[in-house]
């Protein structure tokens, strides 16, 4: 008897051992037409449900998950029928997001439209992608797409927004970002690398969107980019995209006088951008504004130009395209400072003739063009509505107006913005 029962006891042992061997080939079972899956490590609720084409919710609810976030290694998870009696195969695939890597570069890489992924990982125009990320990206994106929630991001980052959507050539974009802790943070977009300013425990950035018809953005999805580095000198650098819509812009034909028909001489044109975008580049991590901006006279006949105007010169090609806001006035009308600031230019220049240039902070520039005289100097503080100069007709133009145009460290975004919309 002892005999049969240390036989019965061996072949038992046998049995676990050659079970236990056995591969799990994705950790998966069939039990009673149900499949189980048993949790391997570094998976979550939603890349298993992804594995197998089904919505992350309904796997929650056949598990009774009241917390789809805490799921352990070794638990065992029945896969709904629905899904598990055919065992095909899902309609994602997981793209792990490398340095480097955006929504959009990601998509062209993988020859899947920016919006089929954005519709498969439930992102908005607002959320962004970090390296190490789990994507899940449609292979036919014809197919229901798998939903997932938004992931938080890495740290040391707790937020990040950008605004005012939506987006046009010729607009300003807010980046406002909030950290765990103190960081050093740039970001990029496009060819703008974009300075952060630390401001009521948030960093902000601004970059202007060109409105240029050579040179400006065009209307499409574009890569915005926001690193991080903390005091130990890690860098964390994380990814977004948005949408850039068209401007509405006029088309207008100037025929210059035979007397400034020189002030389009191109290495004219050149030197004073030069010389200006010494000025206009530089950042000043002070913000002397706060609130709307004032246009800069009382009374105007009308705006006689507005922002973006495509522009041909002599009846030449419409490459050309104006800076700024034209309004029509006399000669000899007071213009006021738009906002606070300081004053960095205040002289003769060959094509804006008589040129008064305040910096606002953060890299925001007023200009205020084609003036008869000056009120103020380099150097001097100026606060919203006081008196800086009288307009006139100077410099490369054709009546007496006030331009007035604001950059973003050099790039022209449209004054008008300002006036109706509080930055940050």
């Amino acid at each position: 008897m002892k005999r049969l029962y240390r036989t019965l006891l061996i072949s038992l042992l046998i049995s676990i051992l050659i079970v236990s061997a056995q591969p799990l080939e994705l950790a998966a079972a069939q039990s009673g037409g149900t499949t189980i899956y048993v949790v391997q490590a570094g998976d979550t609720l939603y890349s298993i449900a992804q594995r197998y084409g089904i919505d992350v919710n309904a796997l929650a609810e056949a598990n009774g998950l009241v917390n789809p976030d805490q799921i352990y290694v070794g638990q065992s998870l029945a896969i709904p029928a629905a899904a598990s009696t055919s065992n095909s195969p899902s309609v994602n695939r997981i793209h792990t997001v490398q340095p480097g890597d955006t929504l959009f570069s990601i998509a062209v890489t993988l020859g899947v439209n920016p919006q089929a992924i954005s519709a498969a990982n439930h992102l908005s125009k607002r959320d962004w992608v970090f390296v190490g990320q789990q994507l899940a990206i449609p292979i036919n994106t014809q197919s229901p797409s798998i939903a997932q929630p938004g992931t938080p991001l890495p740290a040391p980052f707790i937020s990040i927004d950008i605004g005012p959507q939506p987006l046009q050539q010729g607009s300003l974009m807010v980046i406002t970002v909030r950290t765990t802790k103190p960081a050093t943070l740039s970001g990029t977009f496009i060819s703008q690398t974009i300075p952060f300013a630390l401001e009521n425990n948030q960093y902000i950035g601004l970059a202007g969107v060109g409105a240029s018809p050579v040179t400006g953005v065009k209307p499409g999805l574009y890569a915005v980019n926001v690193s991080a580095i903390d005091g130990n000198g890690t860098q964390t650098t994380v990814s977004t995209n948005v949408q850039i819509t068209a401007g509405h812009f006029n088309f207008e034909y100037i025929n210059l006088p035979p007397d400034r028909q020189d002030l389009l001489d191109p290495t004219l044109l050149a030197y004073e951008r030069d010389k200006l975008n010494a000025v206009w580049t530089v950042f000043n991590p002070v913000r002397y504004w706060h609130g709307l901006f004032n246009v800069p006279v009382d009374h105007y006949t009308r705006i006689s130009s507005p922002f973006g105007t495509r522009r041909s010169y002599d009846g030449g090609p419409f490459t050309s395209y104006h800076e700024g806001t034209d309004f029509a006035i006399p000669a000899g009308t007071p213009v006021y400072a738009p906002a606070d600031g300081v004053v960095v230019v205040a002289e003769l220049l060959t094509v804006r003739g008589n040129a008064i240039v305040i910096d606002h902070g953060w890299g925001v520039f007023s200009g205020l063009y084609h003036l008869q005289s000056f009120n103020v100097t380099v150097g001097q503080v100026v606060h919203q509505g006081d008196l800086v100069a009288l307009s006139d007709n100077t410099g490369l133009s054709t009546g007496a107006h006030l331009h007035w145009d604001i950059r973003i460290r050099g790039l022209n975004v449209n004054a008008l913005f300002f006036t109706q919309q509080v930055y940050p």
